[in-house]
């Protein structure tokens, strides 16, 4: 036993002294160590970026400014300065950059670890090629020195909007468009040129195929018929004299071409819905507000402590003379309205969420077809479109049926004859009450009456009890109805 406790004695302290720093200290320390190397490494590539600077120029070397310059794939980039310069941080040297601006040739380059690039865009000829509808005929973008902006009929055709001056809106600067009003056949946008010019009207002249002020404007034209639209302004539009006074808007529809027929179809199905609907004060809290008016019916001196009755009693006494006010709901008509336990006797009713769809559907068929041979050019085109109300179960619609015949014939050397012919039917439906008292009423609507069931017809009768005329309206029809009803009956 003696010769054992020292060698225990000496394995213990050696476990204790020799190992424990070797096989635990150790580790640990080549642990955080390795964390410290990697969160300094990932510091230093976070940091990482390099820098690129450069000009950018024309053709004929003068400074661009307002270049746009994007790192291809991401939203990262900058613009040029006054003097075509530009500075931008890359996090790696080796993206590809794509530089744009209007009437050039976009570029993409490739970095390459460069830290200066220079970079020399090219003028679109192909845009300035294109060809302006003008007052007095066509001109090239280029020769163009007016005040025009324009708008392709492919463009057009992208919006879903079912009327036409609601997709101009945002499309060419200069022009507002408008609109109040979004219920079906009347939903119009009103357009203004650079602004109201007078105390007047302000309309912009209408001017489609060289026809001004033809009946209907642009409202319902087909947008797939339309070639080219353009908006001239201030002096541009001066050949149209005082009429011209808030700007022309010049309409220009696709012709036939020369070749083998080509017939195409095209739908369109949208969906549309109000942009706000108004957020209306719920039962409780319509309750609650009712409590509050009849606190205005006692002395200010009152109002604190009779509203925490009202809401603890629903009733209070006033201590000058011991009369009793009552509240006009009491807490446990505040707490149904709330949790929903008696839908029939404490109703929340959404009126706007029983009127309103959530989406209103609306849809668009053309037909077109297109041809002709060197004499004879022909386009023609049928157009149906549907436009549903946002109500439920709505009286409300419009449909459209129209059709055009656009033919060039050209007769001999110096007679050349064009012809237009266009034809449109719209059905609007409209119930017997406006738009405007229909949304009035639905939000005055009490959210504390009963929208369908067992109690909604005692509710009718107190609503016409509290209006004579009403009352004196429906009640001999009501009496007549209730007397077929017990003839009916069985004895």
């Amino acid at each position: 036993m003696l010769m054992q406790e020292p060698s225990t004695y000496w394995r213990r302290n050696h476990l204790r002294v020799g190992s424990f720093p070797i096989n635990t200290i150790r580790p640990r320390q080549i642990v955080f160590c390795s964390l410290f190397l990697f969160s300094l490494l990932c510091s230093i590539g976070a940091f990482a970026q390099s820098k690129l600077t450069g000009k950018v120029i024309d053709a004929q070397g003068l400074a661009l400014p307002g270049v746009s310059i994007l790192v291809k794939g991401t939203t990262t980039g900058t613009v040029t300065s006054a003097d075509g310069g530009y500075t931008l941080n890359l996090s790696k040297g080796t993206e590809t950059l794509v530089f744009s601006y209007i009437g050039y040739l976009s570029q993409e380059i490739a970095v390459a670890g460069r830290s200066s690039l220079n970079v020399t865009l090219e003028s679109d000829d192909k845009m300035l090629n294109e060809v302006v509808v003008v007052g007095y005929g066509e001109q090239k973008k280029e020769t163009v020195t007016g005040a025009v902006a324009t708008v392709k009929g492919t463009d057009l055709v992208k919006s879903p909007a079912m009327n036409l001056s609601n997709s101009i809106a945002g499309r060419m600067p200069g022009v507002i468009a408008t609109n109040k009003s979004g219920e079906p056949g009347a939903d119009g946008a009103t357009i203004r040129i650079r602004g109201s010019n007078t105390l007047g009207n302000n309309d912009a002249l209408i001017v489609i195929d060289g026809v001004p002020a033809r009946a209907g404007g642009i409202d319902r034209l087909n947008p797939a018929d339309i070639e080219s639209m353009s908006v001239l302004k201030d002096a541009s539009a001066a050949i149209y004299g005082s009429r011209a006074a808030n700007g022309v808007i010049l309409v220009t529809t696709k012709r036939g071409k020369s070749g083998k027929p080509e017939v195409s179809y095209s739908f369109n199905q949208g969906f549309s819905q109000p942009t706000v609907v108004p957020k209306m004060a719920s039962a409780a809290e319509y309750a609650q507000l009712n409590n509050e008016i009849n606190l205005y019916n006692l002395p200010a001196q009152y109002w604190k402590d009779a509203n925490a009755a009202f809401n603890a009693t629903g009733s209070y006494t006033r201590p000058d003379n011991g009369s009793i006010a009552k509240a006009a709901f009491t807490p446990d008509d505040i707490k149904k309205f709330n949790d929903g336990s008696d839908p029939w006797g404490h109703p929340n009713t959404d009126w706007f969420g029983a009127a309103l769809k959530t989406w209103s559907p609306q849809v668009r068929h053309t037909l077109q077809l297109v041809g002709g041979s060197e004499n004879i050019k022909y386009l023609t085109s049928v157009n149906y479109q549907n436009q549903d109300a946002y109500y439920k179960n709505a009286a409300t619609g419009y449909k459209q049926y129209d059709f055009r015949l656009n033919l060039d014939a050209k007769v001999s050397k110096y007679i050349n004859i064009v012809t237009g012919v266009v034809g449109r039917q719209e059905n609007r439906f409209y119930p017997t009450v406006d738009a405007g008292s229909i949304f009035r009423m639905l939000a005055r609507g009490i959210r504390t009456s009963l929208l369908s069931g067992p109690m909604a017809y005692p509710l009718l009768i107190s609503r016409m009890a509290s209006s004579p005329y009403l009352l004196r309206l429906v009640l001999p029809v009501m009496t007549k109805i209730l007397g077929i009803m017990c003839k009916a009956m069985p004895a």
